[in-house]
């Protein structure tokens, strides 16, 4: 994409060369020559401004209408209005206004083509002021109109008048109407005061419009088929905006605004039917308002980083007070009466039960008979799945923050070098269209077009440090025991690393957001949704986790999911995937039903049907019903939400797969935590304070974060013109906008969830593992 982008702008360079010389040769010749030498006969008529003529052409004679200067000193330039209900489209009138340094050409009736060709037999032109800087008090000087037909007598109209409101002054809105005929142009200069500035534009219909930055310097390029030749430019609909800075326009602008023949451009396809020419007139409203000064930038990153400085300073503290509290609480003596032995009852064909019993030994030594197909798992405690050496799992715990350090390296480096040619194209072409920026809150510092909205996701990579230094302090002081949860650190120093992998990846993506490189705000969150149900999963099934190894290629599955979802979204995918969606949820259903003790094999199916027919022949009572009703109400809750899922992504979530896989990974993170926490409290386990409060801080963060991020002020799945329509002002130190808050809360809310993780069962960490139940 970005090398068809240098190629098209080749191309555009060479056009514009070729142009300019043909300009500099035609105007370097005497226009009295011109005209002396042309085998019609020339008319000349002396015209003031601000009155219409009526004129007649025909190809016998070449009207030459002459448009002296004005006796006051003037800085406007003149607008030409122009217009012939006698001229054709086969036979239109060639307008030719010859100024000092250039020659401006249009015809009329205009042709624009489109779906269906629109005709206009009025037609604007606005010349370029013949001034060079904003200094000069010369005269305008004259200009010639020459018009030419190849028919008999034609009449026509012609105005010239001064575009009294050619220069926008800051804070001043301004309106004025433009068309496919009616392009339009204005001046600005910035202030001494001000170095930067924000163009804001509104309009009350969604045709298409494109916006062009120029230089101060002739020729105006305000047509549709030459606006992309110089300067910056974007398309609009309903709403827009521009950065302005002294920087890179030191003099004069020019804001060149240009209605297109058709709204493809900015609606993503061409219409079947363009209107009538009154349906393409847009009323637009004008308006620079100042940007803050690099003094306010300081305070704006200042305040963010004292927040953040805070919440270390409220860390440390608590780890001085719950260190010296030490809140140990003893599990309550229902536990004696759940844990013991673990049994196993075996069912026989004729519907008897065998209960038979192993002691821990003989189920360390070989787990997975415990999942026959005719055996179920009736209790299980935390010391049958903890017998694997502590050295051991320490080592696999570490292997996860190995894999990611790795794939954060080769991930982000490709993507650090993609995300800097982004921008380097950006400032090279001036098309704004390339990123989906918010226009009227991005704040440009240096070569960074969008400053503001990098530096915000440095709560991430804050909080992240953060948070590795907690479990670091937390592993050091702790000691060897055979009680509580095995704490195999490796998955918290993990979830650490990808919280700050977090920060610099998607600050990477706000370099240029689009459709393209979305999935690098995002592959980090997927990690650390994955992560964070293997160590909920963990904390109960010690010895049975999947391997680092595993959990990265299931990572991998999933991104390629995000990929393909971005490149080949059809509903057919959405169909397919859905069904893959409902095969996964049945089978980790059963996975956490029987307690990881299940395995799908052909027999299984034949054994359980077997079963069932035996409880019905026996007229036993309530044979449907389930061993674990408070496992199976949960699973069944979880199961549903995961419907609803599927529901509003087949209905709501076309054209963004990558946010609804998001989506997806975080709702069942919740349904699985939220499980956790239930069955706690329904076996008599605790919640301790201080993860009391991690829950509700993160919960409140949550629902923060969640407002600022369903207020969003782009949308990559809309063209770029459309996307605009959400651009919204800035909301906090005229700096920050709805997505930069949504950084800081979604920062804050990870690190209490992990922080709720890391302490969640500290109730438990003197009870002996015989006493502690698996679920």
């Amino acid at each position: 994409m970005i090398f068809s982008i240098l190629f098209k702008m080749r191309n555009v360079l060479v056009y514009y060369v070729f142009l300019s010389f043909i300009s500099t040769a035609v105007l370097s010749l005497n226009f009295e020559s011109i005209l002396k030498n042309s085998e019609n006969a020339t008319v000349f008529h002396y015209c003031e401004f601000n009155k219409l003529y009526n004129f007649q052409a025909n190809n016998a004679t070449v009207p030459v209408l002459v448009f002296n200067k004005t006796e006051n000193s003037t800085i406007y330039p003149a607008r030409i209005t122009t217009s012939s209900d006698a001229a054709t489209a086969e036979n239109p009138l060639l307008f030719a206004a010859w100024q000092k340094s250039q020659l401006t050409t249009w015809e009329v009736p205009r042709l624009v083509p489109s779906n269906k060709n629109l005709l206009y037999r009025n037609v604007t032109r606005t010349l370029c002021p013949h001034y060079v800087n904003i200094n000069s008090t010369a005269h305008m000087d004259s200009f010639f109109i020459t018009v030419s037909i190849d028919a008999s007598n034609t009449d026509f109209t012609i105005r010239a008048q001064l575009v009294d409101d050619f220069v926008v002054d800051v804070g001043k809105p301004i309106s004025f109407t433009v068309s496919p005929a009616h392009s339009q142009f204005y001046s600005f200069t910035f202030p001494d005061y001000l170095s930067s500035g924000v163009l804001r534009i509104k309009s009350d219909n969604s045709v298409c419009m494109s916006l062009s930055v120029q230089n101060f310097s002739c020729p105006v390029y305000d047509q549709e088929n030459n606006l992309k030749f110089t300067g910056y430019w974007e398309t609009i609909t309903k709403s827009g905006g521009m950065l302005l800075t002294k920087e890179a326009f030191p003099l004069r602008v020019f804001l060149v605004f240009v209605v297109h023949s058709n709204d493809g451009d900015c609606s993503g396809h061409i219409e079947g039917n363009s209107g009538s020419p009154a349906d393409r007139i847009k009323r637009v409203e004008l308006e620079i308002i100042p940007s803050i000064t690099y003094q306010d930038y300081l305070i704006a990153m200042a305040a963010v980083l004292i927040a953040f400085a805070l919440m270390y300073i409220g860390a440390f503290g608590v780890f001085v007070w719950a260190h010296k509290r030490k809140e140990r609480n003893e599990l309550s003596e229902e536990y004696d009466s759940f844990c013991g032995e673990a049994s196993v009852v075996t069912q026989t064909l004729s519907g008897a039960d065998e209960v038979g019993f192993f002691n821990s030994d003989q189920l360390s030594s070989n787990t997975s008979t415990l999942a026959r197909p005719r055996e179920r798992i009736i209790k299980l405690c935390l010391n049958d799945l903890a017998k694997v050496n502590h050295d051991v799992m320490r080592r696999r715990s570490n292997l996860y923050l190995w894999n990611l350090m790795t794939i954060a390296i080769f991930y982000s480096l490709p993507v650090v070098q993609l995300v800097l040619t982004y921008q380097k194209v950006l400032n090279s072409t001036g098309n704004q269209d390339l990123c989906y920026y918010n226009f009227l809150c991005s704040r440009k510092l240096g070569q960074f077009s969008d400053f503001n909205h990098i530096y915000s996701n440095i709560g991430y990579i804050l909080l992240g440090i953060l948070f590795l230094l907690i479990v670091y302090r937390r592993h050091a002081t702790e000691k060897k025991k055979a009680t509580g949860i095995p704490q195999h650190y490796g998955l918290y120093y993990t979830l650490g690393a990808a919280l700050f992998m977090e920060g610099i990846l998607s600050g990477c993506y706000h370099f240029c957001p689009n459709h393209s490189n979305f999935q690098f705000d995002t592959s980090f969150m997927y990690i650390l949704a994955i992560i964070s149900i293997l160590k909920i999963y963990h904390s109960r099934h010690p010895d049975i986790n999947a391997s680092a190894y595993t959990a990265f290629g299931l990572l991998a599955v999933v991104i390629t999911l995000g990929m393909c979802g971005v490149l080949y979204i059809s509903t057919g995918f959405y169909v397919a995937f859905c069904i893959f969606h409902v095969c996964i949820c049945l089978f980790l259903s059963a996975q956490i039903y029987y307690m990881g003790q299940w395995n799908l094999d052909s027999s299984h199916s034949q054994n359980i049907k077997k079963i069932i027919i035996s409880k019905i022949r026996s007229g036993r009572e309530n044979y449907c019903r389930p061993e674990y009703p408070s496992r199976m109400a949960l699973l069944v809750l979880g199961n549903v939400c995961n419907w609803a899922l599927i529901a509003s992504g087949l209905f709501f979530h076309m054209g963004d797969f990558a946010t609804y896989l998001l989506a997806i990974l975080l709702c069942n993170l919740l349904i699985y935590f939220s499980f956790y926490i239930i069955m706690k409290l329904i076996l008599g386990e605790k919640i301790l304070f201080q993860p009391l409060i991690y829950t509700v801080l993160a919960l409140i963060s949550w629902a923060a974060a969640g407002y600022f991020f369903y207020h969003k002020t782009i949308s990559w799945k809309l063209t770029p013109a459309q996307s605009r329509t959400f651009n919204r002002p800035c909301v906090l130190f005229d700096f920050y906008d709805n997505h930069d808050i949504w950084h800081f809360l979604s920062a804050v809310s990870m690190f209490f969830s992990f922080m709720v993780l890391l302490t969640l069962d500290d109730d438990i960490a003197n009870v002996d593992r015989s006493l502690i139940p698996v679920f």
